[in-house]
C-alpha cells in the first residue's frame, strides 16, 4: 500500500478470478501479525548480565535520565542508559525510588452500572430531603451539628445497602454537600451544568453527566468542536466517568442554558466524526489498525521496528490514503473530506463505538430536546464537590493534546473540605462584593481625555452619571471640541 502495487501482499488475478500470495506475504504475517496493539514499552534490562526485568512506558523512559532510581516489581533500580528501546539499569541498593507510570485504556462504566449509580443517587437524594428544610440562613452550622437530618439515609445505607456506618456517614455528608451546592444531585434524569471562574479570571464549565466515560468522551469532544466553531477558540476539555469540564478564556460570555442546545441528534454523528480527527485517539487507533492490516510492520527480519519508525510509517500511510488529516490547516476549507477507505472507516468506527458511545449519545440528545430530562444550570463562586475529581483528572482523560503542566484547571483553587453549611453559600452572591465590583468597573476620569476613553469603552454615559462623577466640565470640553455629542 505504501509502495504501490509492489508493496501489496496479495496478487489479484482479475482474468481467472484468483488470489495469490506475493513474495514476503507469509513472512510478514508470521513476524508482524496479530491484533494486540503495540504499547511501545521499553524493556528494562539489568547490567551486566543482560537479564530482562520488565517494561516501562515509553514516555517514562524518554523523560528519565541516567542516575534516576525507580521502582519495578518490589525492587528499586538505578538507570544507567536509555537507548534502542531498552532501559539499562543496575541494582539501586534499596535507595528511595520514584514510581513509574504507564498510559493505557481501561473500560469505562457500562450502561447498566451507570444506571445503578444514578438510581443510588436518586434514592439517596430523596432520603436526604429538601436542603431548604434544614438549612436556615442565620443558623447553618447549628442545624448541621444536629445529625437528625441524616438518620433516615444512614439507616437505609447500613441496613439495605450494607455499608458500614463510617462509610455511610461520609457518603451522606458528601451528597448533602453536593445537594446544598447545586440544589440537586445529578442523575440520568437530572443534568446540571455549573460555571465558575479561576484565579486568572478564565471560565470553566462542568457538565455533571453520570453516563460513563465513553459517552462523556463523545459529548465532550462534540461540545469542544461546537465551542471552537462558535468562538474560534481551541478550548481544553476533559471527560471522566461522571462529568466533563470545558476550560475557556476570560473573554467568553454566553447564557448557560444555550449549551444544552449546541448539539442535535440529527447532526451529532458528523460533528463528532470531524472532532475525533483532531483527537489523540484517532492517531493511536490508526496505527493499531495499520499494524493489524500489515500496512505498518512491527518487525523487519529478526528485529523489532522502533516506535519512532512505526509512527513515521503510519504517518506516511495516512498521507497517502487520507491527505486532509495531516494537511496544512491553511489549505483545509470547511470540514475534512473523509475518503471511503477500509482503514479509515475502521478507525473511525473504533473511535465512535469502542472509545466512545455514539449511539447512547444520540439517544441522550433526543431526550434532551424532547424535554424528558430536567436541565439545570448553576453559576457558582467556586467549584462544587462533584467537580473536584474532573478538575484533577490525569492525562488519560484529556480530550486534547495539551500537556498536564499547561492545563487551565491548575488555576482553579479547591478546598480540601466543604461541609453542607458552607456549600449552601457557593451559589449566593455577596451584596458587598457586588458593590465593590461595580465600583471597580466604573471608569475614573481626571481629564477630558479620560472621559473620552470612558465614552469609547461604554458607548454612552447619561448626564446623571456625569453629574454624579463630577464630569460635567469634561463633557462640555468634549462637546466644544466635537469629540462627543
Amino acid at each position: 500500500m505504501q509502495r504501490g502495487r509492489r508493496g501489496a501482499y496479495i496478487h489479484h488475478d482479475i482474468v481467472s478470478g484468483r488470489l495469490r500470495a506475493r513474495k514476503g506475504a507469509r513472512l510478514a504475517a508470521l513476524i508482524s501479525g496479530g491484533t494486540i496493539p503495540d504499547s511501545f514499552d521499553y524493556d528494562v534490562v539489568l547490567e551486566p548480565t543482560n537479564t530482562f526485568i520488565g517494561t516501562v512506558n515509553e514516555d517514562f523512559a524518554i523523560e528519565s535520565v541516567p542516575g534516576d532510581v525507580f521502582l519495578l516489581g518490589n525492587h528499586s533500580w538505578r538507570i544507567l542508559k536509555v537507548n534502542g528501546g531498552k532501559v539499562r539499569v543496575e541494582d539501586a541498593g534499596g535507595l528511595p525510588p520514584t514510581i513509574p507510570f504507564w498510559f493505557g485504556e481501561a473500560p469505562g462504566k457500562s450502561v447498566e452500572f451507570s444506571e445503578a449509580v444514578s438510581r443510588l443517587r436518586e434514592e439517596l437524594s430523596q432520603k436526604i430531603g429538601d436542603i431548604k428544610d434544614f438549612i436556615k440562613e442565620d443558623d447553618l452550622v447549628d442545624n448541621f451539628s444536629n445529625d437528625s437530618w441524616k438518620e433516615e439515609s444512614l439507616s437505609w445505607l447500613t441496613e439495605e445497602i450494607g455499608l458500614s456506618l463510617e462509610a455511610a456517614d461520609q457518603l451522606v455528608v458528601y451528597m448533602a454537600t453536593v445537594k446544598a451546592t447545586l440544589g440537586l444531585i445529578p442523575t440520568h434524569k437530572k443534568l446540571v451544568i455549573e460555571r465558575f471562574f479561576d484565579e486568572a479570571g478564565a471560565m470553566h464549565l462542568v457538565v455533571h453527566s453520570s453516563y460513563g466515560s465513553r459517552l462523556n468522551r463523545a459529548w465532550g469532544l462534540a461540545l469542544r468542536k461546537r465551542f471552537c466553531r462558535k468562538f474560534n477558540f481551541e478550548l481544553q476539555a476533559v471527560a471522566g466517568e461522571d462529568s466533563i469540564v470545558l476550560s475557556l478564556g476570560a473573554t467568553h460570555s454566553f447564557p448557560l442554558e444555550e449549551v444544552y442546545q449546541y448539539l442535535h441528534h440529527s447532526s451529532i454523528r458528523n460533528v463528532l466524526t470531524q472532532a475525533l480527527l483532531d483527537a489523540p485517539m484517532f492517531e493511536v487507533r490508526w496505527r493499531w489498525n495499520a499494524s493489524t492490516a500489515l500496512a505498518v510492520l512491527r518487525r523487519w527480519t529478526s528485529k523489532k521496528v522502533p516506535p519512532a519508525v512505526q509512527r513515521i510509517h503510519s504517518e506516511d500511510l495516512i498521507a497517502q490514503v487520507f491527505p486532509d488529516q495531516i494537511a496544512c490547516l491553511e489549505n483545509v476549507v470547511g470540514e475534512r473530506e473523509i475518503p471511503d477507505h477500509p482503514l479509515v472507516n475502521q478507525t473511525i468506527y473504533d473511535c465512535l463505538y469502542e472509545a466512545m458511545d455514539i449511539e447512547n449519545l444520540e439517544n441522550l440528545l433526543v431526550d434532551i430536546h424532547s424535554g424528558e430530562i430536567d436541565l439545570n444550570t448553576r453559576d457558582l463562586t467556586e467549584p462544587s464537590p462533584l467537580s473536584q475529581q474532573i478538575l484533577n483528572a490525569r492525562p488519560y482523560a484529556f480530550l486534547d493534546d495539551v500537556p498536564l503542566e499547561e492545563r487551565r484547571t491548575h488555576a482553579v483553587q479547591n478546598r480540601r473540605w466543604l461541609d453542607p453549611s458552607e456549600a449552601a453559600e457557593l451559589g449566593q452572591l455577596d451584596p458587598e462584593a457586588i458593590k465593590i465590583v461595580k465600583e471597580e468597573a466604573c471608569p475614573e476620569a481626571e481629564s477630558a481625555n479620560d472621559s473620552h476613553d470612558a465614552l469609547v469603552i461604554c458607548g454612552f454615559l447619561t448626564a446623571e452619571e456625569g453629574k454624579i462623577n463630577g464630569w460635567k466640565l469634561f463633557f462640555d470640553q468634549l462637546i466644544s471640541e466635537n469629540r462627543a455629542t
